[in-house]
C-alpha cells in the first residue's frame, strides 16, 4: 500500500475542495453532511470526491450507531502530514481566489452606477419614481451577483 503512484495521489487531491476536503477530515470523523456543511459544498460533489479519494487509498468510511462517517485512512494521514506544507502553500499562493475578490468587486459596482443614474435620472426629470426603479432594479441585481459568487 505504500508503494502508491504520488502523481496520481496529487492528481486526486488537486483543487481547493479535495484540499479542504482531506484538511477537514485532518480534524477527525465526520458525516459526509456534516462536510458539506463545513465546507459550503453540495453533498453530491463530496461523495464524488470522497470515491476517488477513497480510491487513492487516503480516505475510508465507517459506520457508527448506524450513522456513515468519513475518515482518513493511516495512509492518508502519513501523506497530509509528510505534504502538509505543499497542500497549504499552494492554497495560500492561488491566484483565483484574488481573481475572484478583483470580479467581485467590479460586478457589485453594477448596481451602484445603476442607483447614480437612476437619482441623476430622478432629479433631472422630476419623477421619483426613476430613483425607486433603480433601488429595486439594483436590489435585485445585488442579490443576484451574491448568490453567484
Amino acid at each position: 500500500m505504500e508503494d502508491r503512484n504520488l502523481s496520481e495521489i496529487f492528481e486526486v487531491v488537486g483543487g481547493r475542495l479535495r484540499i479542504n476536503f482531506v484538511l477537514a477530515l485532518r480534524d477527525g470523523p465526520l458525516r459526509p453532511a456534516q462536510l458539506s456543511q463545513k465546507l459550503d459544498a453540495p453533498i453530491s460533489n463530496l461523495y464524488r470526491i470522497f470515491n476517488e479519494l477513497k480510491h487513492a487509498g487516503l480516505v475510508e468510511s465507517f459506520e457508527k450507531d448506524g450513522l456513515v462517517y468519513w475518515k482518513l485512512t493511516d495512509f492518508g494521514i502519513k501523506w497530509i502530514n509528510a505534504n502538509i506544507e505543499a497542500i497549504t502553500g499552494s492554497m495560500e499562493k492561488n491566484p483565483s481566489k484574488i481573481q475572484h475578490s478583483r470580479r467581485h468587486k467590479i460586478l457589485l459596482s453594477i448596481p451602484i452606477f445603476i442607483i447614480i443614474f437612476s437619482a441623476v435620472r430622478a432629479i433631472a426629470s422630476s419623477e421619483p419614481s426613476w430613483f425607486v426603479g433603480g433601488i429595486i432594479l439594483s436590489t435585485i441585481l445585488y442579490i443576484i451577483i451574491e448568490k453567484v459568487k
